[in-house]
């Protein structure tokens, strides 16, 4: 039986290193009018990291330097955020501690992505967390993480992608740091006409 455990481990760890990337990740570009028809949507995300010792760590797919597309994402402030309340529940009552609360403005075009790399949201360190956030246009919106998180010299890696719904909090999960997210559409104009 620990044999059949230990394989399973191994088969694990083997997966992780052999999945590829979500390339979400975009190539730098100079700034360019959003395509007729894009869409402005507000972006949050609260992570966070649980209380007591930390998982294994297995191997994962490192993520690749890159920026975000240039006039696709408009970092906001502590004004517009809408998980106050998660944040102060994680914190106060569950002993939670908090790696990232980030707020911003994302233009997408019809049919398209936008890929925002927190590196590009704060003006000093990201700290222990790592990665982007892309949020994907098509007859559905869908979300996509790809985060690593590193603490004491291990780095667990959350990539994920699934459908999203508007004003929904959607969790995140790792064994590891979990996140909490919410895409609200932006007051005013749905959409967005090059002028």
């Amino acid at each position: 039986m620990n044999d059949a455990f230990n394989r399973r481990e191994i088969l694990t760890a083997l997966l992780a290193t052999l999945s590829a990337p979500l390339a979400f990740a975009e190539s730098p570009a100079p700034i360019t009018p959003p395509p007729p028809g894009s869409a402005r949507y507000i972006v949050e995300l609260l992570a966070f990291h649980a209380p007591g010792s930390a998982p294994k760590a297995y191997p994962t797919v490192a993520i690749g330097a890159a920026q975000t597309l240039a006039g696709r994402v408009e970092p906001l402030g502590p004004d517009q955020f809408q998980l106050g309340a998660a944040k102060d529940a994680l914190t106060k009552k569950g002993g939670f501690k908090i790696l990232n609360h980030l707020v911003w403005a994302a233009i997408v075009p019809p049919n398209g992505r936008t890929t925002t790399h927190l590196a590009d949201l704060l003006s000093d360190d990201t700290g222990p967390l790592t990665g982007t956030i892309a949020v994907q246009r098509s007859q559905y919106l869908f979300m996509g993480i790809e985060l690593d998180y590193t603490l004491g010299g291990q780095t667990y890696g959350l990539r994920e992608k699934r459908r999203v719904k508007f004003g929904e909090r959607h969790y995140f999960d790792h064994p590891a740091f979990g996140v909490i997210a919410q895409i609200t559409p932006s007051k005013g104009a749905q959409t967005i006409d090059a002028g």
